[in-house]
């Protein structure tokens, strides 16, 4: 099981920098496809083998300066906060932290609060009314997963359909690039 340093982590409060800013030879080239793409990693790793989510928490909390400023939150404003990790035939692949705030909890979005361990990006990728915000990326430092080697890659998005949205981070393990590419040719 990959357990993250909650000292060191300070929940993805690091510095993002949009996709087009990022220089793609520093990143794995078999990461790069899953850093840029726009569609569902859901159904990306689905189509690899099973997927499973393990909830790590879910519940209301604080978000980061960072991800306030980010979603445009008040200062104390209620967010519920999901952190999962994504795992292919029993190999966690994903880190994943999500920022749902309580006005965002409208119309069909009201469900997310019940996942329980269903993958949150399945859900919103169901809906034609989703809009995303532009990638950001960043490399984690390595001794935020302790059980990880290398420094991570993450990336984050908005989803906006209410409310401020809902903010997804997400790490990707080096376990990922054992696995075969839902990309094509790289």
């Amino acid at each position: 099981m990959t357990i993250m340093n909650p000292l060191a982590a300070q929940q993805f409060d690091y510095r993002w920098a949009p996709i087009h800013r990022v220089n793609k030879t520093k990143a794995p080239k078999t990461l790069w496809p899953w850093l840029i793409t726009h569609a569902s990693l859901t159904t990306k790793l689905q189509s690899l083998g099973e997927l499973t989510v393990e909830v790590i928490e879910d519940a209301w909390g604080t978000p980061t300066s960072r991800e306030k400023k980010r979603l445009n939150l008040r200062p104390r404003e209620a967010a519920r906060i999901r952190t999962v990790l994504l795992k292919v035939d029993g190999k966690a692949v994903i880190y994943a932290r999500s920022i749902i705030p309580a006005r965002s909890l409208q119309g069909h979005w009201r469900q997310v609060k019940h996942l329980k361990n269903k993958p949150l990006g399945g859900y919103l990728f169901q809906h034609r009314s989703l809009i995303r915000s532009p990638i950001e990326v960043t490399q984690l430092p390595k001794r935020m997963f302790p059980d990880q080697h290398t420094a991570l890659w993450a990336r984050r998005s908005v989803f906006h359909q209410y409310g401020p949205g809902i903010l997804v981070n997400e790490a990707f393990f080096d376990e990922i690039n054992q696995l075969k590419t839902p990309f094509g040719l790289l």
